[in-house]
């Protein structure tokens, strides 16, 4: 069981020289991979390493939906198409409340870098948003994208440009919303050894609960505290793309990844304490926490409202 609620905070980065980094994405975006086939049978992991476990037929279902969702908070041309996507992709449960989102900047988003975790069903999920971002260019756009240039998760690439079109192929006065992908095994899930014994394994979850889902380390494996030093990593490698001011604009930064390495980034994000960290519950699969940055403060704020243990 577990209550819901909200919580806010500030970045790592202060203002330089008392001006406003111009480069930051207006949102960041963190999203949990849909059902995999680990999340409906433990045993999965006994014969399958963690890293080739897809998606389930839910879980795709989930993704699509997703990528609705995320759509659905952008800056859009048309937000009828939008409307139509998140109905005709909709599926029960997953989403979490968003609180306070007030589009501060209602510049419209054409470029959105996702990154992905490089785990099959990472890939996976963030092929089932990108079919329907590419749905809502050719519904918006009048651009259908030929196969060779959508995204593939079968064809990896540790960085990738896709979807893209030539600006004379769009309708004129219509956004067309670029995305570029990025593998980074950073944002991977906690690792919890390799194959792993469905019994063993329920024991060692009942003593991390006992003991503290941050400081637990599985054998073989990681703890959460270790997988903060990954995202203190990657987080330093985004303020190194929002301070270049030759790179592309980045008006959405999207990550495609896992409910603790989710958890670890808020985390290390807003400055929880760890008692902070182990007051929240994993988000559900295939659904999504916007995180909007307020100019006026230049800082970044959540603005979804977060699963906490009881």
């Amino acid at each position: 069981m577990f209550a819901s609620t909200a919580s806010t905070g500030n970045t790592e980065l202060p203002p330089m020289n008392g001006h406003r980094p111009s480069r930051k994405p207006r949102l960041i975006v963190l999203i949990r991979h849909g059902e995999s086939e680990s999340n409906r049978d433990k045993s999965i992991n006994q014969y399958t390493p963690n890293h080739m476990i897809p998606l389930t037929t839910t879980g795709w279902a989930q993704a699509r939906a997703t990528g609705a969702q995320l759509l659905k908070i952008l800056n859009v041309d048309d937000e009828s198409i939008v409307d139509r996507l998140v109905e005709k992709y909709h599926v029960s449960g997953g989403t979490l409340p968003i609180h306070g989102y007030a589009r501060l900047n209602h510049a419209k988003d054409t470029n959105v870098v996702f990154y992905t975790s490089p785990y099959k069903r990472t890939r996976q999920t963030l092929k089932g948003i990108l079919d329907v971002f590419d749905e809502y260019n050719a519904l918006n756009s009048g651009v259908q994208l030929p196969h060779s240039q959508c995204y593939e998760p079968e064809v990896p690439r540790q960085a990738g440009v896709w979807g893209v079109a030539h600006p004379k192929e769009c309708r004129r006065e219509r956004h067309y919303i670029e995305y570029r992908v990025k593998d980074d095994p950073r944002i991977r899930e906690q690792d919890f050894g390799n194959f792993q014994e469905t019994h063993s394994m329920k024991e060692l979850m009942q003593k991390r609960s006992t003991y503290g889902h941050f400081f637990f380390r599985f054998k073989e494996g990681e703890s959460a505290a270790d997988v903060y030093d990954r995202v203190a990593s990657f987080q330093e490698t985004l303020y190194r793309h929002f301070d270049k001011q030759e790179r592309k604009p980045r008006d959405v930064v999207v990550l495609v990844t896992h409910g603790i390495y989710s958890r670890v980034f808020l985390m290390k994000w807003f400055r929880w304490t760890y008692e902070e960290f182990e007051s929240f519950s994993n988000i559900p699969n295939g659904s999504m926490v916007v995180m909007e940055l307020d100019e006026t403060i230049d800082r970044y704020v959540l603005r979804t409202i977060l699963p906490k243990w009881i």
